[in-house]
């Protein structure tokens, strides 16, 4: 009877967990490269249309790219942007998928739509930034971070919150 009460409290906490990863404090893991994206807050000077932020670390580069997530006057959905260093051993700065504005979507109990961004949201199970890939294929970090001509993912999967 007590091992019940055990499973009961350990199914429980996790389900808690889960309800208390927010977008701002959300860790993902792409799902064919050994990228990392994790939300963190917004930053204090920021501009006013930005609603989220995060970083995405490229450990085979030893890089660390810097993510926004935006909604502009007149789109309804978020639109994201990253930059960092043009190239691995460089300070340059590059705009990566750089464009119109991409929109960044999110996966929520199996139905994906745009990424919800407001302060305190739900995580998502998925995080998808549409061309990040492509656009980090067709740049200095090609050599480093891709093993294989295969098809990378955009697709970024929940992994824990940093609390």
């Amino acid at each position: 009877m007590w091992r019940l009460a055990i499973l009961f409290g350990v199914m429980a906490s996790a389900s808690a967990q889960a309800a208390e990863c927010t977008i701002s404090t959300a860790r993902y893991k792409n799902d064919s490269l050994a990228w990392f994206l994790t939300f963190k807050p917004v930053p204090q000077f920021s501009p006013a249309t930005q609603t989220a932020a995060f970083i995405i670390e490229l450990p085979n580069s030893g890089v660390t790219l810097e993510g926004a997530v935006h909604r502009p006057n007149g789109f309804g959905s978020p639109l994201w942007s990253i930059s960092g260093p043009c190239q691995p051993s460089r300070a340059d700065s590059c705009t990566f998928a750089e464009g119109d504005g991409t929109a960044i979507y999110g996966n929520y109990a199996a139905k994906v739509g745009w990424l919800d961004d407001k302060r305190g949201a739900i995580a998502p199970e998925q995080v998808i930034l549409p061309r990040l890939a492509a656009s980090l294929w067709y740049s200095a970090y090609r050599n480093n971070e891709f093993e294989t001509e295969a098809p990378s993912s955009d697709v970024f999967s929940l992994t824990g919150c940093d609390y």
